[in-house]
């Protein structure tokens, strides 16, 4: 069971299979030090969350949507195979992010486009 500030969180195993898979897509060809400095954890962070060991905190959930080019509420319902309804357009999810969100996805668009 994984912590966010300490505080258990009550994740299922699906749960955590669905983030281990979401984190490895998320990851890409980048190595696990290039994703784990990308988010600004450390490597043996982005290794649990791969091994289905410990969840994200609500910060680094939020880091990973972006990357996947998602709100980080479609993120946590497709986590615990919830749907939130129709999605948004791209647009406008990018335009529902914070600065930071949007960095974290120019980020991760810029090494994708490095790796081709």
């Amino acid at each position: 069971m994984g912590s966010v500030n300490d505080q258990p969180i009550n994740v299922n195993e699906a749960a955590l299979q669905r983030l281990a898979q979401a984190v490895l897509e998320s990851r890409g060809e980048r190595s696990q030090r290039e994703f784990s400095a990308l988010i600004g954890v450390a490597q043996s962070t982005v290794q649990s969350w791969e091994n289905a060991r410990n969840v994200p905190s609500l910060e680094n959930i939020e880091k990973i949507a972006a990357i996947q080019g998602q709100l980080p509420e479609e993120f946590v319902a497709y986590l615990y195979g919830r749907s939130i309804g129709r999605s948004l357009p791209l647009e406008e999810q990018i335009g529902r992010m914070s600065c930071k969100q949007v960095s974290t996805l120019m980020n991760a668009i810029a090494s994708r486009l490095a790796t081709d």
